[in-house]
């Protein structure tokens, strides 16, 4: 679930605050609004470790989908800003499952860094570029890191302590199907407080973690290749 973690918090944090507003020399003025914007983006991750995590970014006012690749199969993050909900959608062998919910990890993406009070402290350092694309980078006055950002609020580049995190390599603008933030018809919802709440319990009264798991994960009749990864 480690590449869950990874892509769901970068979703979870591709929200800020401000308003974008043009200024005399062509960039903004005030740090943009990362979530005005439609658009579906080509990007690479990058964790602190070196792992580059290619994926897919679908975003369209208040709601985003990312998709991308894992040993789990491929997944599907969607966080609907305007409902609430918040799915990982995975595909392995012909069966698809999701989970209501966050997933355990993270890794520090550019809309999580430079969400709320991080976009407070950043100031207009230039112009920049990226996938085709002109922006204004932004510098952190506090960490350093920086950024590079479209007037209307795509995120074309990030950096971390001195090192890049996050690399858009292309960008079209337009609206999105809202078919891209809903679960798909007839896919199977698994609760993880549902599952994960006996193990947890078990856990703490001295019991079979494990088993509680297991059984857990039978209750939601997930199928049987989750079973087997979860080694039950």
């Amino acid at each position: 679930m480690r590449y869950v973690g990874l892509v769901f918090a970068a979703a979870l944090g591709l929200a800020a605050c401000g308003q974008g507003a043009p200024a005399a020399g062509g960039g903004a003025t005030v740090f943009p609004n990362l979530f005005q914007t439609a658009y579906r983006a080509e990007a690479t991750v990058t964790s602190e470790n070196g792992h580059v995590q290619p994926l897919v970014m679908i975003r369209d006012g208040n709601k985003q989908r990312l998709e991308f690749e894992s040993p789990q199969g491929n997944m599907a993050v969607i966080i609907n800003g305007d409902t609430g909900d918040q799915f990982v959608i995975t595909s392995s062998g012909g069966q698809t499952v999701a989970v209501r919910g966050g997933a355990p990890g993270g890794l520090s993406d550019p809309g999580e860094a430079w969400a709320g009070d991080m976009a407070t402290t950043a100031t207009r350092t230039g112009a920049c570029s990226g996938a085709g694309l002109s922006g204004s980078e932004w510098t952190n006055t506090t960490s350093g890191d920086t950024a590079c950002i479209t007037d209307d609020g795509i995120i074309l580049s990030a950096t971390h302590e001195g090192r890049p995190t996050w690399q858009t390599t292309s960008v079209q603008r337009g609206p999105q199907s809202p078919d891209l933030f809903v679960l798909p018809p007839g896919v199977q919802l698994m609760d993880l407080s549902a599952i994960m709440g006996p193990a947890i319990q078990a856990a703490q009264g001295g019991g079979e973690a494990q088993t509680a798991l297991c059984e857990a994960l039978r209750g939601q009749n997930v199928p049987a290749n989750v079973l087997s990864r979860a080694g039950c």
